[in-house]
């Protein structure tokens, strides 16, 4: 797994795996599925190129509507989801929790 090579100076958003184990994932992603790039991560562990940005879009909506501790945690999941880096789905993702 390596870090992107496009990470912008002073990214909140970059930096090292978190300690957050895959079953922490799924939890605080839970109340949060959208359809979309979220939902894969939160039921198959994939990851594509549109998971962070819309996590990044979440953590602010979060934080916007007052949620601060909510949105340090997904910004604990964008962290996960960059030193994971993209990924097809996990095969047992569910079932290894």
């Amino acid at each position: 797994m390596t870090e992107s090579t496009d990470i912008c100076p002073g990214d909140p958003y970059a930096g090292g795996m978190t300690d957050l184990s895959d079953a922490e994932v799924r939890a605080i992603l839970r109340e949060h599925r959208d359809g979309g790039p979220i939902s894969r991560l939160y039921a198959t562990g994939e990851i594509t190129s549109n998971t962070v940005p819309a996590l990044g879009m979440l953590s602010t909506d979060l934080d916007d509507e007052g949620r601060q501790a909510e949105a340090d945690r997904v910004e604990d999941v964008i962290k996960y989801a960059r030193a994971a880096d993209e990924r097809p789905p996990v095969n047992g993702w569910v079932g290894k929790l």
